[in-house]
C-alpha cells in the first residue's frame, strides 16, 4: 500500500513537476497498487489514476482534481516534454527524454 505522503521523495520545498511526482511515485515500490513500470523500457501504467489524481490535487492545492484534468496536463509534455501517450493503450505512458530526467532527478 502506497504511503499517505502525497509523493515519495519530495521535500516540499519549490514547486514539482507533473513528471516528477509521477516519477517519485513509480520510484517508491509500495505505489505499486496506483502507478507502476511496464517493464518496457520507460513506458509506465496508471493502475488507480483516480487516486494518482487525487495525491496531484493534494500536492498542488486544487482539490477538484481528476484523471481528466491530469491526462489534460500529460498532453502538453506530447510536444515539448518527456512524457508521451503510448499508442492504444490506455493509462499507459511513457517517459522519453531519459537523458533529461536523468539529469534533472
Amino acid at each position: 500500500m502506497c504511503s499517505d505522503q502525497v509523493v515519495p521523495h519530495f521535500n516540499g520545498s519549490g514547486p514539482i513537476h507533473l513528471w516528477k511526482f509521477l516519477l517519485g511515485l513509480l520510484m517508491d515500490k509500495s505505489c505499486q497498487n496506483l502507478i507502476s513500470w511496464t517493464g518496457n523500457g520507460w513506458e509506465f501504467k496508471f493502475h488507480d489514476a483516480r487516486q494518482v489524481s487525487r495525491r496531484w490535487g493534494v500536492l498542488k492545492n486544487k482539490p477538484n482534481m481528476n484523471y481528466e484534468k491530469l491526462a489534460r496536463a500529460l498532453r502538453y509534455y506530447y510536444k515539448t516534454g518527456p512524457i508521451q501517450k503510448a499508442t492504444g493503450r490506455k493509462y499507459v505512458y511513457r517517459f522519453v527524454d531519459n537523458e533529461f530526467i536523468l539529469n534533472s532527478i
